[in-house]
């Protein structure tokens, strides 16, 4: 882990040691009492704890002896499309901090010649929708967040003895993607890159759902300090609309919840995706934040 100092409290650092982690994630807890929002989303701490320390990724702010300031970049499945969230602590904002992050961040991106960065907002904050405004970044979607609850009320999925989830392998990688093509509608790299991630990181499991043997969707969960998030969870097309979806959903959920310790089930979807907003509705997910998303 490396770090280059730019001066005015400014600086840029290759890879994360603990001692950043663990100021980060305290700032984050600072802001979130006072903004009474989660910034979980945002931060993505899963990621920040495997960086490598070969590329940029992370700008810091130091001033009075302490972490007031947080940008990180983000490339969830393409190096050339990053996403940028941060923070700053409550009682240094408004002085341009948060401005002269993303403005090293962009210069970053420009290095690397990254094609699209989004900057991610929770729709509470102010300060965020502000200043994509005041950077002319441009608005292009927002996702829902859900947890899982369940005291939830809906209606009990049917057990079905003809779906099963496996933990896949490197030996689906193929099987994965053309789910992924199928079910997503998006091209072969694309999925490629995607199904390379999940396969690779750690601290991610994906399962290849089989219908009568048949490969006809998957999902994926990702784990952080007893937190799940899913992802990656599509059915293939031809076998839509069939009910496969929430079965396959609910026994994601089984699955983590036969887990000790765990903290929370959590995904994400696009607001207008309504089809999916309903079907993860009807397995006991409740909507908790809404994220902005802006070109910049």
């Amino acid at each position: 882990m490396s770090t280059i100092n730019n001066g005015a409290g400014l600086v840029i650092a290759k890879g994360l040691s603990e001692e950043w982690l663990k100021q980060i994630v305290h700032l984050a807890k600072i802001c979130e009492a006072y903004d009474e929002f989660d910034l979980s989303v945002n931060l993505n701490v899963s990621m920040l704890q495997n960086r490598q320390p070969e590329q940029t990724n992370d700008f810091l702010y130091v001033q009075d002896g302490q972490l007031v300031g947080f940008l990180g970049m983000y490339a969830i499945v393409s190096p050339k499309e990053v996403e940028i969230s941060g923070m700053v602590h409550p009682d240094y904002r408004r002085k341009g901090i948060f401005r002269a992050l993303y403005e090293q961040a962009k210069a970053e991106c420009e290095k690397r010649e990254v094609t699209q960065i989004l900057l991610v907002s929770n729709r509470k904050s102010k300060e965020a929708s502000s200043f994509a405004e005041g950077v002319a970044a441009t608005y292009q979607f927002s996702e829902y967040k859900l947890d899982y609850s369940a005291t939830a009320h809906v209606t009990a999925v049917e057990s079905d003895n003809r779906l099963q989830l496996f933990p896949a392998t490197t030996n689906d990688f193929q099987t994965l993607v053309e789910i992924g093509v199928s079910g997503f509608e998006d091209t072969a790299e694309l999925m490629t890159a995607l199904v390379t991630r999940n396969l690779s990181e750690p601290s991610f499991q994906t399962y290849l759902a089989q219908y009568e043997s048949e490969p006809v969707g998957m999902i994926t969960i990702s784990e952080e300090d007893n937190e799940f998030f899913i992802s990656g969870f599509c059915v293939k097309k031809g076998h839509q609309g069939k009910g496969l979806g929430r079965k396959i959903l609910s026994q994601t959920v089984e699955i983590l919840n036969q887990r000790e310790h765990i903290g929370g089930i959590s995904l994400e979807v696009a607001v207008d995706n309504q089809n999916a907003l309903s079907l993860y509705q009807s397995t006991g997910f409740e909507v908790v934040s809404v994220y902005d998303y802006y070109v910049g």
